[in-house]
């Protein structure tokens, strides 16, 4: 959450204890406020509910200053739309005494409507006035930088498409740090929804944050459940990484357990065991975010912001020694790590591909996602490439998961298709070839003692659906009378032949997803 520059986090934070608010309805449903009352809701930090508060405020007065000050705030910190950010600050910013201030975060809310032009042109106003910001804010040269990245990356675009997971996995609350196993099986993520644990609400207004899982199973997301404890609190609990077996969980605790502490869980049986606080070498009297383990075993990577570093948020290793404790760890140095915040490392299955997010490098806009190659022989991160629109926006975009072909990745966003909040969606990357997937055809009455010596009589053509092109013809294996063919996603017909004889086509349609490793079985015969 981001705040106005008069307010530092501590500073919100006595405020908001000072107004424990309670939000009324009038009988018909209609929303009742007034100025106090929509003030403390937006000091308590609940962006939503502000925002529908001063809208109420606005339709009794549409041009009161500080009313659509607040709301262009609001808007801003929030998941709703950043046009009305833009309506409302440039409303506020036509009162004689406006706030000097505006400007920047205009600028801010620009960016986010892809109004690059115009948002430079804000920023280099607030420039001009020669303020001074919050030292937890970018500077505004910053964020100019990151609009004209921002229309270059655009125009270059890449080979990709997203597709929202829906229902069973996404809900009305914020849906984000999704994290998949390499066969593309199990989805671990947070979420703050209505269904986690304990009472109390984060400061935005929704629950804390609670890790869930979703899986693979009829060919669809099934429903996802909540871990159970001792995974989850009532407090803040947070997926930051996953094994590539899927396996381990490495999870971002800020309650009872630790305070910005990095920890690891694992999977037995069924269950993940009580989550074990990494070594002292990893977590430190500063902020440790997010952390990641080879599909090894053996190095961690992890951000941290202690001293020492190149500023903010940087990105460290370690190695896993004899005794199973980590080693001290090494700054992954100045191909990764920027003077702004570098965070969310993640290695692949492949061991080698290397994704971090970060403001710094080519971003355009707040957290980008960063691709690199770790090569460990040598200890030695290439430099990174940003990958590009539509994957990276304007706003945050921090972590990413990949499967094990590389072709499928998954990723947290809000966008037009979101059902509320930040959303999880698939990323397919086109450029990188599909894997194949085993696809084993029986048919009835026919066995290894009907096919002995007439394997001849029997033969399978399957053809690309849209092209009617053969793809394939295929004789049945001697020993258990089934046709095995190895495809790559589509849509194809198979047609059944018997003494060249047409007796049956069937339709066979091949998701474009990571082969589970276990084969698809169809019927072809009567």
């Amino acid at each position: 959450m981001k705040f106005p520059h008069s307010f530092t986090f501590a500073a919100f934070l006595m405020v908001a204890a000072m107004f424990p608010y309670q939000v009324s309805a009038q009988s018909n449903g209609a929303l009742f406020t007034d100025e106090a009352t929509a003030k403390e809701v937006y000091f308590s930090g609940n962006m939503h509910e502000a925002v529908r508060h001063f809208d109420e405020l606005l339709r009794v007065d549409s041009l009161h200053y500080e009313y659509n000050l607040f709301a262009g705030y609001a808007y801003l910190n929030s998941n709703i739309d950043p046009a009305k950010a833009v309506l409302h600050f440039r409303r506020a910013q036509k009162n004689p005494k406006a706030d000097p201030y505006i400007p920047f975060y205009l600028g801010k809310a620009l960016m986010r409507c892809y109004r690059f032009d115009e948002a430079e042109e804000s920023f280099r106003t607030f420039i001009s006035k020669g303020l001074k910001l919050d030292k937890n804010d970018l500077p505004p040269e910053r964020y100019i930088a990151m609009c004209e990245n921002a229309k270059l990356l655009i125009g270059m675009g890449s080979n990709v498409t997203l597709e929202n997971l829906g229902g069973a996995v996404n809900t009305d609350c914020p849906d984000y740090n999704a994290y998949i196993n390499a066969d593309e099986t199990e989805l671990y993520f947070n979420s703050q929804n209505q269904q986690n644990s304990g009472t109390q609400l984060d400061y935005d207004g929704y629950k804390m944050s609670d890790v869930y899982v979703a899986e693979w199973t009829n060919g669809q997301w099934g429903k996802s459940k909540k871990l159970q404890s001792p995974v989850n609190s009532a407090l803040i609990d947070e997926i930051v990484g996953l094994s590539a077996d899927g396996s381990t969980l490495l999870l971002y605790f800020n309650n009872d357990k630790g305070f910005d502490d990095l920890f690891l869980s694992q999977k037995e049986k069924k269950q993940f065991t009580r989550p074990e606080m990494l070594s002292l070498t990893v977590n430190s009297n500063a902020a440790e975010e997010a952390a990641m383990l080879s599909p090894d075993g053996n190095w961690l990577f992890f951000s941290s912001n202690r001293p020492g570093g190149y500023g903010g948020m940087d990105i460290y290793y370690s190695r896993k020694l004899p005794n199973g404790e980590w080693s001290n760890p090494k700054n992954a140095g100045a191909n990764i790590n920027t003077e702004y915040d570098d965070n969310n490392p993640y290695i692949a299955p492949d061991g080698t591909t290397f994704y971090f997010c970060s403001k710094g490098h080519n971003s355009m806009g707040g957290y980008d996602i960063f691709r690199s190659s770790w090569e460990e022989t040598e200890q030695f991160f290439s430099i990174p490439e940003n990958l590009s629109f539509p994957i990276n926006t304007p706003d945050d975009n921090r972590s990413i998961s990949v499967t094990q072909s590389g072709r499928y990745a998954y990723v947290a966003d809000f966008r037009a298709n979101s059902m509320g909040d930040l959303d999880i969606y698939k990323v397919t990357f086109h450029d990188v070839p599909a894997p194949y997937t085993v696809i084993r055809g029986s048919v009835a009455g026919v066995d290894s003692t009907t096919l002995m010596g007439e394997l001849s009589r029997y033969r399978v053509e399957i053809r690309d659906a849209g092209s009617k092109q053969v793809v394939g013809i295929y004789r049945p294996d001697l020993h258990d009378g089934k046709f095995t063919f190895i495809l790559q996603p589509g849509f194809y017909m198979v047609d059944y032949y018997v003494d060249g004889k047409l007796e049956k086509t069937t339709e066979l349609s091949v998701a474009d997803r990571e082969p589970s490793g276990v084969a698809l079985e169809i019927e072809l015969g009567k």
